[in-house]
């Protein structure tokens, strides 16, 4: 009989008023159950949830669902277990599922029985395993998060993220558009994701993502001496309207690495083959790929150093993104921006501030010219992944940043500067970036 039934659940109150909007992250479909503890695990879920499910349903019928409902539940024991125990998701965030029946898309797991998930839901609900908080009208999809009863089942079984393991086949080029709307809540552009037609263009940029991706995974990354989830990073495309023709040449940023969105104080914890990392930067790349675009030079100074902002980096950094990727005259600041600079200080002066400090660029503030940077960034970084993979070098993008093993510094610094000056007839200015560790941080108060 398995330990999974109603009257062991103890699934408690998780103490949140149920309107409130917790951040989320959606619920992977390619997320496997790999290793052994995890394998046992669900197969003893699986088992609990088929009794609870195929009640009455005939014979052929229950012996036809049962292979596709276990890997539902293997796959959302998968993704409870990754959001559980990887470091980079904060423990409030919850797990974002669609359940609405759609029509399959490039994007979605062809073997994934989507019309099974719902179901599955709400039997490992009715097992004490997860909490569902509804689908909410223009607010929120259906989220669900593991109950303490789940969390302790998995620690009993000795489950950890390197028994979790990540099918073959997700799409790692994607493409999103523009609606024209904005979302009610932050204001922010509202993308749709489309589907589109394979190209000798689309294809190349695939396989270079494939061979990134199999480097990495191959590669012995670890957290704390703990080996991590598989990724499967993604590059981002973008049309600036739902009109436009399909193309590839806007934004085209990697997503979907775990150590992106890992907290700078706990990088030092990271591992590349059992080595410590450096974490190495094109310097001022945004600022720097538009003023050689614009003049065929590079800014000779520090281009966030904006009088009145000296000690302020953060914000002149992010008020710069801010003019060059909005398509408006900026009037006003956003609360994060805001939060980030000197107190007195209004869209009027920061427009006004970063035109006299950047004149010959100043003319592309509210004219949408991030998102074409970004593609330059991210051919670069691309281009440099894949030129440290035939150096046997593991790197970990961030962007128009690098993190690398510590022995691969002086490597990875000359590829920079070469994959830069091979793309952009100069090289970017490259600098090392303090890893910070306790004991630098002892010594720095001491």
């Amino acid at each position: 009989m398995s330990d999974f039934n109603e009257s062991s659940s103890g699934r408690g109150n998780t103490g949140r008023d149920p309107q409130e909007l917790p951040p989320a992250i959606f619920l992977d479909p390619w997320l496997t159950a790999k290793g052994d503890a995890i394998k046992s695990l669900s197969e003893s879920i699986a088992e609990e949830v088929e009794r609870k499910i195929s009640t009455g349903m005939a014979q052929r019928a229950r012996r036809d669902a049962i292979a596709r409902r276990r890997l539902i539940v293997e796959n959302i024991v998968a993704n409870c277990a990754a959001k559980a125990l990887s470091p980079h998701i904060d423990p409030d965030h919850r797990i974002a599922v669609a359940t609405a029946k759609s029509k399959p898309t490039r994007y979605d797991r062809k073997d994934y029985p989507q019309n099974l998930l719902s179901a599955a839901l709400q039997a490992m609900e009715a097992m004490g395993l997860i909490v569902r908080h509804p689908y909410l009208f223009k607010q929120r999809v259906t989220t669900i998060e593991p109950t303490g009863f789940l969390l302790s089942s998995m620690d009993a079984y000795g489950v950890r993220l390197s028994d979790i393991g990540r099918a073959d086949g997700a799409e790692t080029i994607w493409l999103n558009a523009r609606t024209g709307e904005v979302d009610f809540a932050d204001h922010s552009p509202i993308k749709r994701r489309l589907d589109y037609s394979d190209t000798q263009e689309t294809n190349s940029l695939r396989a270079d993502m494939e061979r990134i991706n199999g480097f990495i995974n191959h590669a012995d990354l670890r957290f704390d001496g703990e080996p991590q989830v598989p990724i499967a990073m993604r590059r981002m495309f973008l049309l600036r309207s739902m009109g436009d023709p399909h193309g590839f040449n806007l934004n085209g940023r990697l997503f979907g690495a775990w150590w992106q969105s890992l907290k700078s104080d706990r990088r030092h914890l990271i591992t590349i083959g059992g080595r410590p990392i450096c974490d190495l930067d094109y310097s001022g790349a945004f600022i720097q790929l538009l003023y050689i675009r614009e003049t065929g030079r590079l800014f000779e100074g520090e281009p966030y150093l904006v009088p009145g902002l000296e000690e302020h980096r953060d914000g002149a950094k992010q008020a710069m993104l801010s003019l060059l990727s909005r398509s408006d005259h900026m009037k006003r600041l956003t609360p994060e921006l805001r939060g980030l600079l000197p107190e007195g200080w209004t869209a009027r002066r920061v427009v006004e501030s970063f035109s006299r400090y950047h004149p010959a660029i100043a003319k592309h503030f509210g004219g949408d010219v991030g998102v074409e940077l970004m593609a330059m960034e991210s051919r670069i970084m691309v281009e440099l992944l894949l030129r440290l993979e035939t150096l046997g070098v593991a790197g970990m993008g961030l962007h128009d940043g690098l993190q690398v093993a510590e022995s691969d510094r002086e490597t990875a610094m000359a590829v920079m500067a070469e994959v830069s000056e091979r793309l952009l007839g100069m090289a970017l200015p490259v600098k090392e970036k303090l890893v910070r560790r306790p004991d630098t941080l002892i010594a720095a108060a001491a």
